[in-house]
């Protein structure tokens, strides 16, 4: 009789996890995480360097739009024949010439904004643009903008201290402008005081800018936190000539012929001159085309005066408009 062999009692194992394999869990979560935050930095320093950017473009963008529109809308009237030029306060004068050419500009544009509502403003105003230095932050474009064109006293360039200054742009590395003249040549400075009248504004300007932004990580070696950026320019196209007041006031009375209009000596027969009588005691503010116009009130139209000087024409009899 065969006897069964004898069994060993079954050995249970113990449930869980083993030191070692609690540790290499542990270990590949930390490097999972590291990984995944590195790549939350990297993308927020990639958003941050993008934003920064499109604020560099845009502000690049928006100042050379401001002094291309100055610019393109610029104008001048011609100084009355025997004239000292120093004396006529119609000017187109740039200078303070930097590596992309003046950085002080003051003229006279029709670039006039829709809000201009001073008393008797004309759409002819005189601007200014000139750089101020900030300490860090590099330097600070103002621009100027005046209510009335220029005036026999008002020809010298706006104090920083005035009222009419207005930042463009801030974190400036640099600021210019040149301009072509008729010989085709590309110059730093103009100033149109002893230039000849066919030749006192410019043929083209081309405007540079270039705003300092945040250095990236590995750009430079050094302690600076903001470097220039990359360079915008924009050229335009000066469309007008310089004006010759006597020509044009020719001009609009049929060139000397009887004129056949509502004239503004009309308009001073209907009553309630104060107006008339205050500007030319004022001197119409230094504007040469007004006072040509209301100097010879028998012969200019009276719409010569609502079309450039609205706010004026209100101040007439309603019979006038009329």
């Amino acid at each position: 009789m065969s006897q069964r062999p004898l069994r060993h009692p079954r050995t249970t194992r113990p449930t869980g996890f083993t030191l070692i394999e609690v540790v290499g869990a542990f270990f590949l979560m930390v490097v999972v995480l590291v990984f995944i935050t590195g790549i939350f930095v990297e993308n927020g320093r990639q958003r941050a360097a993008a934003t920064e950017l499109m604020r560099e473009r845009l502000s690049a963008i928006g100042t050379l739009a401001l002094v291309a529109a100055d610019l393109e809308s610029a104008i001048l009237l011609t100084p009355k024949e025997g004239a000292d030029p120093q004396d006529h306060p119609w000017q187109f004068v740039a200078d303070d010439s930097g590596e992309f050419g003046a950085t002080s500009l003051k003229f006279v544009t029709q670039n006039a904004p829709a809000t201009n509502s001073g008393e008797n403003v004309s759409s002819w105003v005189k601007v200014a643009y000139h750089l101020e230095a900030e300490d860090e932050t590099g330097w600070t474009l103002q621009r100027w903008l005046s209510l009335r064109p220029p005036s026999q006293d008002g020809d010298e360039f706006p104090d920083s201290s005035d009222d009419g200054w207005a930042r463009v742009a801030i974190g400036v590395s640099d600021f210019g402008v040149r301009f072509l003249d008729s010989e085709g040549n590309w110059v730093d400075e103009w100033d149109s005081t002893y230039q000849a009248p066919s030749q006192m504004l410019p043929e083209a300007a081309e405007i540079t800018i270039e705003l300092l932004r945040d250095r990236r990580r590995g750009e430079l070696q050094g302690e600076e936190t903001m470097i220039p950026g990359i360079p915008q320019t924009r050229t335009v196209t000066l469309v007008m000539q310089p004006i010759d007041v006597a020509a044009l006031i020719n001009l609009e009375n049929g060139g000397g012929q009887e004129t056949d209009c509502f004239t503004i000596g009309q308009c001073l027969d209907a009553g309630e001159n104060d107006w008339y009588s205050l500007e030319l005691e004022d001197q119409c503010g230094g504007d040469e085309f007004l006072c040509a116009l209301l100097t010879s009130p028998d012969n200019n139209c009276w719409a010569a005066i609502e079309t450039s000087y609205p706010k004026l024409a209100s101040l007439a009899p309603e019979s006038c408009s009329s």
